[in-house]
């Protein structure tokens, strides 16, 4: 199954719903789902060895050293990479997520950062494009098994089929175009409204 779908019934979360920090330095706020109210404040100093980010969370000081380490690069220098706190894996960027929460009845949210991986997130961008390419999908086995040919203004009707059978297979096929279109469009909107907000 793709990250960007659902498992055991619980949806992915993006990473636009996490602030992040880079291991070159650089730090991002989430990009949706923030909370105004408590806004979160993240300052960080490298050191040859390791990362010391200082957050502020709900009112609270937060301290956090992530290791680094070094990767030789294939035409010179050398590149600086974290090493995630629980798993170990070599990532380049470490999320904190804005709307996980340790425990929701307390409203205590997740204080630490980590990969990707360990918080099991994924792209807002993804999980449209996962639903939007099943959609098409499905409407290309249609089109192989049922049509003789599909072009951008007409289904042909193999020889010999029945009109009936012809007219379901297209009325689902055309559906299947517009939800897949329909989806991407309402991606779109949402990207676009997101870079429209002061």
């Amino acid at each position: 199954m793709s990250r960007g779908g659902r498992q055991y019934g619980r949806a992915h979360l993006p990473v636009e719903s996490c602030h992040s920090v880079s291991a070159w330095g650089v730090v991002v706020y989430a990009q949706m789902w923030g909370d105004d109210d408590d806004f979160d404040i993240i300052e960080w100093t490298f050191s040859a060895d390791w990362a010391l980010i200082d957050f502020t969370r709900d009112g609270r000081r937060w301290s956090q050293s992530i290791r680094l380490t070094w990767m030789f690069c294939r035409y010179g220098g050398r590149r600086r990479w974290f090493l995630c706190p629980q798993c170990g894996r070599r990532v380049g960027k470490v999320y904190l997520p804005t709307t996980m929460y340790w425990n929701y009845a307390l409203r205590e949210r997740v204080n630490v950062f980590r990969c990707r991986h360990c918080f099991d997130l994924t792209y807002e961008q993804r999980r449209d494009r996962d639903l939007s390419w099943a959609y098409q999908h499905r409407a290309a086995r249609i089109a192989q098994r049922w049509f003789a040919d599909v072009t951008d203004e007409m289904i042909y009707r193999p020889k010999g089929m029945h009109w009936q059978t012809f007219n379901r297979r297209a009325d689902q096929y055309n559906a299947l175009i517009e939800a897949a279109d329909g989806y991407i469009m309402a991606s779109l909107q949402r990207l676009l409204a997101r870079f429209e907000k002061p």
